[in-house]
């Protein structure tokens, strides 16, 4: 009995220091994500490409620890990959390149979905801060991206029990995209005003 339950303890030891240094990797990973986003949002691409770099790099091995017991560890993947997917997706979209697949990141194919439904969220920031700085030339544009996605999303008509967190994710989505649409006439329309304003104001004088 003593030599059976010495065993497992030595088990149980590597399960728990392998799993405490996973958090750490995943919790450095989703903070360099969060870098990278506001970095975008910034138009700051010398912080975003060394990000991604090593993000790419934490990636790698944090999955090597994990594939030691994928039974145990897979689950702590789902958030630092859903937050890569997050910021490179973005910053394609944002950059009007092409957007890379699950495949081309190495990223599990569910967790690049619920990447992808975050993407929407980020979009409407970078809609409002367009707005607030008067950038008006390409909002629909970006409103069209988020309509696209959503309805990809939307399509994904699968059991909760395998999709997580997926439609509650596209829920979200579709309010903010009927936010931002009106935030996007808005502004269309006050600009508009603002215009006519100056006209008149113009031909007054």
């Amino acid at each position: 009995m003593k030599n059976i339950f010495s065993e497992l303890t030595n088990i149980l030891d590597k399960l728990d220091e392998d799993r405490e240094e996973i958090i750490k990797k995943s919790r450095d990973i989703v903070r360099d994500c969060s870098i990278a986003i506001k970095s975008i949002h910034r138009v700051d691409e010398l912080i975003y490409d060394e990000k991604v770099i090593k993000i790419k790099n934490d990636l790698k091995n944090l999955k090597s620890l994990i594939n030691t017991n994928p039974g145990h560890f897979y689950k702590y993947l789902k958030t630092p990959e859903q937050e890569y997917v997050e910021a490179v997706i973005l910053h394609s979209i944002i950059q009007k390149q092409k957007m890379p697949g699950h495949i081309d990141l190495d990223i599990d194919a569910l967790h690049y979905v619920l990447g992808l439904a975050d993407v929407i969220g980020e979009l409407r920031r970078h809609v409002l801060d367009n707005i607030r700085m008067s950038k008006r030339e390409y909002l629909n544009e970006i409103l069209d991206k988020m309509d696209e996605l959503y309805t990809f999303l939307f399509s994904l008509d699968y059991p909760s029990g395998m999709t997580k967190d997926l439609r509650h994710k596209t829920d979200v989505a579709r309010n903010i995209i009927e936010r931002t649409r009106g935030d996007i006439s808005l502004s269309i329309q006050m600009n508009k005003l603002t215009i006519l304003l100056e006209e008149s104001t113009k031909k007054d004088k």
